[in-house]
């Protein structure tokens, strides 16, 4: 008989790890309390003006070093290259700075970056080449964690305010003073470290439950996954025989292991109704584990209104009521969102003690400052405030395998090198996956 497995949460995490449970020979039943999959990576439908679109509830940026991701996406049938658009690894502004890579074989892709760069100086290239051959040297690792700024305080000023803070807020969403240096790292190994494809930028051209969730539920139904949504888990208990059961608001599930692919409050609260002793320092750490914000600004111009290219970094200024960090184009992404704009604010600030009306207006005007577009026909407004967890210097995560036999931890409250990304959840679910199909 097939091991049972009860995967809590439908997360881009908990789709992975059901994926490879299957590939493994696993009878899988996917439990999650939301009407759809995708979690904090899924589509939400927006009104702007009197037109719906099919936008996300966070824009996201991936990486050519997304590996796992990039290998599941191609699994549940689709094909990134038609979903994703990719582009050389590039930070632009709207005034004259630009940094982007060639198309030439590692490490000549990055050589090419300091050659074309506009903006900078002598000086701030040569701070550049500096911070990447210093970090290499080190192995990419640090000896003690501290926070990222530490690692760049040599750097130039613009090299630090134009190069390493945006590239810490894309990856990591906080500032690098908030953030944890080898944490950083990791993620600077991987893409500007590796190999210029690793390197490169991908920009979804459709909304992000098309670009995987929805995929992956069909494929697990069609192989015989029961998937319950709607349902929430609200107490884990252990069986006299072994295994789990699992209650839910009408029904209970019972399963020989429990994945739980949860936020880290959520996954405490269910590990805690276990009442295993063992547990009680994994709840508390997961307890520890503190959650950022991410806002998402879309604004809705007319549809010949566009940007000179998909994606822009921001001067971010909050002094100057500057809030806004990056900004795409979904209409250079999806037709179907001709003049949509999404401007990124990640982490906490300013912006978030202001009134919705007083954020919008600022958004705006620093869109028409930086690059002469129009009053919006229509603006809103979407926060998640538990987007990421907040990748401190020191931060703990628990293992996959949890201290009580056929119970594991998925999603970004598992330990991970990376930080609370789509390739750190999709690798935490592969992770606690395989830990399951091993006992």
């Amino acid at each position: 008989m097939n091991r049972r497995v009860a995967v809590v949460g439908a997360g881009w995490s908990g789709l992975a790890c059901s994926l490879t449970l299957q590939d493994g020979g696993a009878q899988v039943t996917l439990i999650d309390a939301a009407p759809q999959p995708g979690g904090r990576a899924r589509r939400v439908d927006v009104e702007l003006g009197d037109a719906t679109y099919a936008l996300d509830n966070g824009q996201h940026l991936l990486l050519g070093a997304y590996s796992e991701t990039l290998r599941l996406i191609a699994r549940v049938g689709l094909d990134a290259d038609q979903l994703l658009l990719r582009i050389p690894f590039e930070l632009r502004y709207p005034d004259c700075h630009s940094l982007r890579a060639g198309r030439w074989p590692a490490p000549w892709h990055l050589a090419a970056a300091l050659l074309t760069a506009r903006g900078f100086s002598l000086a701030d290239r040569a701070s550049i080449v500096r911070d990447l051959i210093a970090s290499k040297r080190r192995g990419w690792m640090v000896a003690a964690d501290v926070a990222a700024d530490e690692l760049f305080r040599f750097a130039t000023p613009e090299v630090q305010r134009l190069i390493w803070n945006p590239l810490c807020l894309a990856a990591l969403n906080v500032p690098l003073r908030e953030a944890s240096a080898q944490i950083f790292l990791n993620v600077l190994k991987e893409s500007l470290g590796a190999t210029a494809a690793d390197s490169q930028m991908l920009i979804p051209r459709c909304n992000l439950s098309a670009l995987f969730p929805a995929a992956a539920l069909g494929r697990l139904q069609r192989a015989g996954a029961e998937v319950l949504l709607r349902h929430a888990a609200t107490v884990l208990r252990s069986r006299d025989h072994g295994g789990w059961t699992l209650t839910l608001r009408d029904r209970k599930v019972d399963a020989d292991a429990v994945v739980v692919a949860l936020p880290p409050a959520p996954a405490s609260a269910l590990l805690e109704s276990t009442a295993v002793p063992a547990l009680a320092p994994i709840c508390e750490q997961l307890g520890a584990i503190e959650s950022v914000p991410i806002a998402t600004v879309y604004l809705r111009y007319p549809p010949d209104a566009r940007l000179p290219a998909p994606v822009f970094v921001l001067n971010d200024d909050p002094s100057r009521q500057r809030y806004g960090q990056w900004v795409f184009n979904r209409g250079a992404l999806d037709r179907a969102c001709a003049g949509v704009m999404a401007v990124v604010i990640s982490g906490s600030g300013p912006h978030l003690e202001i009134s919705r009306d007083e954020l919008l207006s600022a958004v705006v005007c620093q869109m028409a400052d930086d690059f002469a577009l129009p009053m919006p026909i229509a603006s809103y407004l979407l926060v998640e405030k538990r987007a990421t967890i907040r990748p401190c210097p020191g931060l703990r995560r628990p293992a996959a395998e949890l201290p009580a036999t056929g119970l594991f931890l998925a999603g970004d409250a598992a330990d991970s090198p990376y930080p609370s990304t789509i390739e750190g959840s999709v690798r935490a679910g592969i992770e606690a996956a395989r830990a399951a199909l091993s006992v």
